[in-house]
C-alpha cells in the first residue's frame, strides 16, 4: 500500500498518561529500504514520532518513556511505501512479512488484536481485488449487478462476524463507525384533514437522526481520535457543521452536554468535545450561538472540569464568557448615553427614542466598512422607519467629528449620532466592541432581539420579528 504522506516529527504522547513503554520491531525479508519511520493517526493528521534504521532487514523502535496509546498506527519508508496497523493494550509487538507485500503476507508475534486486524486486512484485500476484476470480467448488466450485490453481501458478512466475534477490538469500534444510522418506519402523521403531514413526519425522522447520530460511534474510546480522518473527525464534524448548523442554542448546548456525558470524564475525547465544541462557537457567526459558548464555560470552566487548560487560558474564556453573558439575545441593556460632541455638549440615550425597535449601531468615519455599509443602512432607515417604527441611536467610537458630520449630512443620515468617547459607562468593555460596525437591534425597554446582524439582513430580520418568528 503506498500513500502520499507528509512525515512531521511531533512529541505529543506527552499528554496522554498512559504508563508504558514501547518496543516495536519490524522485519522484513528482502528488504529494500534502510530507512523506516513508525507514526500514528490523530484528528485528521499524520504524525511520525520515531525513526530506525535497518540492520539487516530488521528495524526496532523503542523506547522507555514514550508509550503508544490505543489508536491506528503506520509503519513508512523513505520511498512511500506504507502500511497501517493498530495499538491495543500491547506495547510490545513484532511484525514480519516481505518486500513484496507487507500486508499479504504480515505475521505478528506478541499481541493477538494485530493478529486479528491483519487476518481481516487480508480477507478484506481478497474481495477488493475481486471488485476490481469485476469491471472487466462481463458487460452483462445483469451478470454484473449479480455478482456484485454477491461480493457486497460478502464484505457485509465479514464486518459482522468480525464484530459479533470481537466487540471489544478496536477494529469492530472502528467498522462500527461507518455504519449508517437508520431511522425507523414508524405511523404516518396525518393533519387535521386526514391527509399526509410530511413537514411533521420529516421533523420528526431528523430529530432521530440528530439524537441517534453517534450511536454506532463508541464516544467512550479515546482511540478513535487517532484514527485517520474517515473514521472519527469527518462524521464529527459533519454533526456540527451541517446536522447541527441551524439549531437553537439550547438544543446544542443539550445534544453537546449529551454527547460529553458519553466520553470517559478526562479522556482524550472529553477533553476534544470540550475544547472543540467551546472553541467553535467562539467563533461562529449564526445570531443566538454565543450563547453555547457561555454555556460551556460556565458548566466546565468555571466549574473547573478543564484541568488540562492552562489557567490564565481558563480565566480568560470566564471572562470573556461573563462580558458575553450581559449580552446575549433576550438579555436588557442599560441605558447608554453619549454627548453630540463633548461632554459639555447636549447628551442623548437610547431610552429618548419612542419607537417599538431601537437599533444601536457603533460605527467609525475611520472604518472602510461602515463609510460603504452606512448608506445602506440610512438607506434602509429612510424606507421602514415608519413601516416597523425604528429609531436608530450611533455611536461614533473613533475618528473626527467633523468628519462623521460631513458624511452623515451627504448621505442624509438624519438619526442621532453621539460621541462615543464620551459615555455613562464603558460601552466597548459591555459590548465586547472590537471592530466596527456592529448593530444590536432591542425593544422599547432596551432587551436584545437580535445582534451583530449584517445590512443586507434587516429586511428579513424585521419581518420575522413582526411575525414573532426569530426564535433563538
Amino acid at each position: 500500500m503506498k500513500r502520499t504522506l507528509v512525515i512531521l516529527f511531533v512529541l505529543f504522547f506527552a499528554s496522554f498518561g498512559i504508563r508504558a513503554q514501547y518496543d516495536i520491531s519490524l522485519e522484513i525479508k528482502n528488504c529494500q529500504t534502510d530507512t523506516m519511520y513508525i507514526g500514528y493517526f490523530y484528528l485528521g493528521g499524520t504524525y511520525a514520532f520515531d525513526t530506525c534504521v535497518a540492520k539487516k532487514g530488521k528495524f526496532r523502535f523503542k523506547k522507555k518513556d514514550k508509550p503508544m496509546p490505543e489508536g491506528m498506527y503506520f509503519f513508512s519508508d523513505n520511498k512511500g511505501k506504507y502500511i497501517e496497523f493498530i495499538v491495543g493494550k500491547e506495547n510490545k509487538m513484532n511484525f514480519y512479512t516481505t518486500n513484496e507485500d507487507w500486508a499479504e503476507n504480515m505475521m505478528v508475534k506478541g499481541s493477538k488484536d494485530e493478529q486479528l486486524y491483519f487476518d481481516y486486512i487480508k480477507k478484506s484485500n481478497l474481495l477488493s481485488k475481486e471488485f476490481r476484476a469485476l469491471s472487466t470480467k462481463t458487460n452483462d448488466k445483469e451478470t454484473y449487478d449479480k455478482e456484485l450485490k454477491i461480493l457486497s453481501e460478502k464484505n457485509d458478512k465479514l464486518k459482522e462476524d468480525f464484530i459479533r466475534d470481537n466487540p471489544e477490538h478496536l477494529l469492530s469500534k472502528i467498522l462500527n463507525c461507518s455504519r449508517p444510522i437508520n431511522v425507523p418506519q414508524v405511523e404516518t402523521i396525518l393533519t387535521s384533514d386526514g391527509a399526509i403531514d410530511s413537514m411533521a413526519m420529516r421533523i420528526r425522522d431528523y430529530t432521530y437522526y440528530k439524537k441517534h447520530y453517534f450511536d454506532n460511534i463508541d464516544l467512550s474510546c479515546d482511540a478513535l481520535i487517532r484514527t485517520p480522518k474517515e473514521i472519527f473527525l469527518q462524521p464529527y464534524t459533519n454533526y456540527w457543521e451541517k446536522v447541527m448548523k441551524y439549531e437553537r442554542a439550547d438544543s446544542l448546548l443539550y445534544y453537546a452536554d449529551s454527547l460529553i456525558s458519553l466520553t470517559k470524564e478526562g479522556g482524550e475525547m472529553y477533553k476534544y468535545f470540550i475544547n472543540d465544541v467551546t472553541k467553535r462557537y467562539l467563533t461562529d457567526n449564526v445570531m443566538g450561538h454565543d450563547k453555547v459558548y457561555v454555556g460551556m464555560v460556565n458548566k466546565y470552566f468555571k466549574e473547573g472540569k478543564v484541568t488540562w487548560m492552562h489557567t490564565s487560558d481558563v480565566e480568560m474564556n470566564i471572562q470573556r464568557a461573563e462580558r458575553w453573558e450581559k449580552i446575549l439575545v433576550g438579555e436588557t441593556i442599560p441605558d447608554l448615553a453619549c454627548p453630540i460632541e463633548d461632554e459639555n455638549s447636549k447628551w442623548h440615550s437610547l431610552g429618548e427614542l419612542n419607537n417599538r425597535y431601537r437599533v444601536l449601531i457603533f460605527w467609525s468615519i475611520e472604518c472602510g466598512h461602515c463609510t460603504k455599509e452606512i448608506p445602506q443602512l440610512a438607506q434602509f432607515y429612510n424606507n421602514n422607519k415608519e413601516k416597523y417604527d425604528i429609531g436608530i441611536f450611533g455611536v461614533h467610537t473613533e475618528g473626527d467629528l467633523a468628519q462623521m458630520k460631513e458624511f452623515c449630512q451627504k448621505y442624509g443620515i438624519n438619526w442621532v449620532n453621539t460621541n462615543g468617547l464620551f459615555a455613562n459607562y464603558d460601552w466597548r468593555e459591555y459590548f465586547d466592541i472590537e471592530k466596527t460596525p456592529v448593530i444590536f437591534i432591542l425593544d422599547n425597554k432596551n432587551k436584545i432581539l437580535a445582534k451583530n446582524v449584517s445590512i443586507e439582513s434587516l429586511q428579513q430580520i424585521f419581518d420575522l420579528l413582526e411575525k414573532d418568528l426569530l426564535n433563538l
